[in-house]
């Protein structure tokens, strides 16, 4: 008697509908978060496709235990977890570690996803050979309110072909960290956040991701990043330029002649476009 074959519970694939179904692990750092938090969390609960865990680091909150209560008010709908503070770098690799999916996705406890986030980039996946392409999307700016500021929506100022040219839109300071999907498999190969990087820490590892990984743009807008005056690139103006100059200027001295080449045709052509 023959027997159905059994679902395969570690694929990427639901072999019942033969659709493309990772499990995306939603990392939300979290620091003092007791004003933005349930906001955060609640749009990450919000998502249109349902394979996902929402894991919640709190880095050391000193509020009183605010942090901790909204936390725990979730019970199983989140993975939760305490640790000493480190900075959102520390976090973010704690978050990694515990990843129980194929694909990470980093929300930051004071903004936004758009319900179809996930599913919209799932989907686009979906269609590539390389299924460890990066994905990207646009993304809004919105003040302490949530009331809009300004939407990038790249494809107005990137051409196709340069939107889906790995480290483009990374140089050109168009690359939202929320608005990404990464496969854990780059972190393996090229380290995860740096630790000692105060503001600059996501751009670092996307250079050193994207330097040998494929991109794939997703045009609409999915996320939305809030701005105020807690933000460490607020609170720390001085380190957040100086360490952005520092890391700059390692990018353009690392990159080969090829690179730059590959980039924008010429080398002088990459200086007069990037500079």
């Amino acid at each position: 008697m023959s027997r159905m074959p059994k679902r395969n519970i570690g694929s990427q694939y639901d072999f019942s509908t033969k659709k493309f179904n990772p499990k995306v692990s939603i990392v939300i750092p979290v620091y003092n978060g007791s004003n933005y938090l349930r906001e955060a969390i609640d749009s990450a609960l919000g998502q249109t496709y349902k394979n996902i865990e929402i894991i919640v680091i709190n880095d050391g909150s000193n509020d009183e235990g605010e942090t901790d209560k909204i936390c725990k008010s979730y019970g199983k709908k989140i993975r939760y977890f305490k640790k000493e503070n480190g900075g959102v770098s520390s976090a973010l690799n704690m978050g990694i570690e515990k990843m129980e999916g194929e694909y990470f996705s980093w929300l930051s406890h004071d903004d936004i996803y758009y319900p179809e986030k996930i599913e919209k980039q799932v989907n686009a996946l979906s269609q590539l050979n390389n299924k460890e392409t990066i994905i990207y999307s646009d993304y809004s700016v919105v003040d302490e309110n949530l009331k809009e500021i300004y939407t990038e929506n790249l494809s107005k100022y990137i051409s196709p072909e340069n939107l889906n040219k790995p480290l483009y839109s990374l140089l050109m300071g168009y690359i939202n960290g929320l608005s990404l999907l990464v496969h854990k498999n780059n972190f393996n190969k090229y380290g995860k956040f740096n630790e000692k990087l105060i503001t600059t820490q996501d751009y670092d590892l996307w250079f050193r991701i994207l330097r040998y990984s494929s991109i794939k743009y997703v045009p609409g807008v999915l996320t939305k990043t809030r701005t105020h005056s807690n933000q460490s690139s607020n609170l720390l103006r001085e380190e957040h330029k100086m360490e952005k100059i520092s890391l700059w200027e390692k990018m353009f001295v690392s990159l080969s002649e090829n690179e730059k080449v590959f980039l924008s045709g010429t080398v002088v052509n990459f200086y007069e476009e990037f500079y």
